[in-house]
């Protein structure tokens, strides 16, 4: 691969994803044996074992080009089951700070996502993978709401001059890698989802927020996320 530089054997079926590298680092320190497989262009890609499951864990960077590349690369790397592990900005009034996500579709508001797909078309997560997200959350007795985010190409404008407009239509949050994960999936053939903390509230006050305020719902996601994707089945 171009920009993970690791061989085939040593990326697994099942993998997560985070725009930012130190949680990638934090999730490979959960991992039995983990191993760094590739650090070429700060891509840091970890692969370890997680109840008995081969599990890589790689980093995307922020926003949807990246994300595209990185899950194309994955994808050709032989990953069938792929979870985003990140965080988001609530534009719903029923999400709090520190509410888990589980994106049920992603509208594409960025421009890599309307390269992969028809106009018009609206990316979905894996109902599987949604399914077991959930199961994992309900048994840690965790905060969560699933339904539709957006994914923007902007982390300031965009989401100023139209949250208002999208969280009348009952949008959840904006983020800015989930479309074109779940586009990529849907297009190379690994069963897509993700799991969104929210770290800020664009519809009022805390619109950016340090995340180690909300530590403890970032560990639950990250907990939940090795849960699902353990026992997610995938192609051999």
């Amino acid at each position: 691969m171009y920009h993970l530089k690791c061989a085939k054997e040593l990326v697994a079926k099942k993998a997560l994803t985070c725009g930012d590298p130190g949680r990638v680092t934090k999730i490979a320190g959960l991992l039995e044996s983990s191993r760094l497989v590739n650090s070429h262009r700060g891509l840091l890609t970890y692969t370890g074992c997680y109840n008995g499951e081969k599990i890589t864990v790689a980093t995307t960077g922020m926003g949807a080009p990246s994300a595209a590349i990185v899950s194309e690369e994955l994808a050709m790397l032989g990953v069938k089951a792929l979870i985003r592990v990140g965080t988001t900005g609530a534009i719903s009034p029923e999400v709090e700070l520190g509410d888990i996500i589980v994106p049920t579709e992603a509208i594409p508001l960025d421009g890599a996502t309307k390269a992969y797909m028809a106009l018009g078309a609206v990316p979905k997560a894996d109902p599987g993978v949604v399914e077991a997200l959930e199961k994992a959350l309900e048994k840690r007795g965790a905060r969560f709401h699933s339904g539709v985010i957006c994914t923007s190409d902007t982390f300031y404008l965009e989401e100023e001059r139209d949250a208002g407009m999208w969280s009348a239509r009952g949008v959840l949050s904006f983020e800015m890698e989930c479309s074109v994960t779940f586009a990529v999936g849907s297009l190379r053939g690994y069963r897509a989802g993700a799991i969104l903390v929210a770290t800020g509230k664009i519809y009022g006050d805390n619109r950016v927020l340090d995340a180690d305020k909300v530590s403890g719902s970032i560990d639950t996601s990250i907990e939940s996320a090795l849960e699902a994707i353990s026992g997610i089945e995938v192609e051999r």
